[in-house]
C-alpha cells in the first residue's frame, strides 16, 4: 500500500486529472452510445444525443469547409480533439487542474497534428510533390520551409499551454491573496479563464489543425463536394 502512495503521490497534478477525466469522457460515450441503439431517427433528440449530434454536425461543417473532401476521414479525429481539449480546458471548475496546464499534454495533441499533417501531405500529394514543397517558390526557401514545418507543434502546443497555465496562476493568486472575498470574485474569473478561454483555446488549436493540414493537401482536394 505504501508503494502504491507514494507512485500515486509522484504522478504530477496534471496527468492524474488527464486520467480521470479521460475514464469520466469515455463513461459518457459509452452511456451515450447505449442510448443510440435504442435512438430512432423519428424521435427528437435531446441530452447527450443532442449535446454529441451538436457537435459532430458543427465539427463536420468546419472540417468540410477547411479541408474539402477530407472531411469524413477527419472529421472523427477533430471530434475527439475538440472534445478532450474543451473539457481539460475547463477542468479548473471541477477542482481539478487542468491537464492543458501540463505542457506534455498540449505538446502530445500538437505533435499528433505534425504528424498527421505530414502523413497527409505524403499520402494526397506522393512522396515527390511533397518534398517538392520545401523547395517553393525557390530552392534558396529550403531552411526557411523546413523551420517553418518544425515550429508548426511547438507554436500549438505553446500558446495553448501558455493561456490555459497563467489562467491557473491568476486563480491561484486570487484565491491565496483574497480570501474569503474570493468566493464573490472567483465564480466572475472562473467564466473568463476556464469557460471563455477555454473554449476560444479550443477553437483555435482546432482551427489551425485543419489550416495546416488544408495547407498540404492538393486544391483538387480542398474543393467541396456535394454528399451523395
Amino acid at each position: 500500500m505504501s508503494n502504491f502512495n507514494t507512485f500515486y503521490n509522484s504522478i504530477s497534478p496534471s496527468l492524474k486529472s488527464m486520467v480521470i477525466i479521460t475514464i469520466i469522457i469515455a463513461i459518457i460515450i459509452l452511456i451515450t452510445s447505449h442510448k443510440l441503439k435504442k435512438y430512432k431517427y423519428t424521435d427528437e433528440p435531446k441530452g447527450l444525443i443532442l449535446i454529441f449530434e451538436w457537435l459532430i454536425d458543427g465539427m463536420s461543417g468546419l472540417c468540410k469547409m477547411m479541408v474539402g473532401k477530407k472531411y469524413k476521414q477527419l472529421g472523427p479525429y477533430m471530434v475527439t480533439v475538440a472534445l478532450l481539449l474543451f473539457v481539460y480546458n475547463i477542468a479548473g471548475l471541477f477542482g481539478f487542474r487542468p491537464p492543458t496546464a501540463s505542457v506534455s499534454v498540449t505538446f502530445a495533441f500538437s505533435i499528433t497534428t505534425f504528424i498527421l499533417m505530414e502523413v497527409y501531405g505524403v499520402a494526397c500529394n506522393g512522396v515527390k510533390n511533397w518534398l517538392h514543397q520545401f523547395i517553393e517558390p525557390v530552392p534558396l526557401f529550403l531552411p526557411l520551409n523546413i523551420i517553418s514545418d518544425m515550429v508548426t507543434p511547438l507554436s500549438l502546443g505553446l500558446r495553448i499551454f501558455g493561456n490555459i497555465l497563467s489562467g491557473v496562476i491568476i486563480m491561484s493568486m486570487v484565491y491565496a491573496v483574497c480570501g474569503w472575498f474570493s468566493v464573490i470574485l472567483a465564480p466572475v474569473l472562473h467564466l473568463y479563464f476556464d469557460v471563455f478561454a477555454g473554449y476560444i483555446q479550443t477553437l483555435v488549436f482546432v482551427s489551425l489543425t485543419l489550416v495546416f493540414i488544408g495547407n498540404k493537401l492538393p486544391e483538387s482536394d480542398l474543393e467541396l463536394e456535394e454528399d451523395k
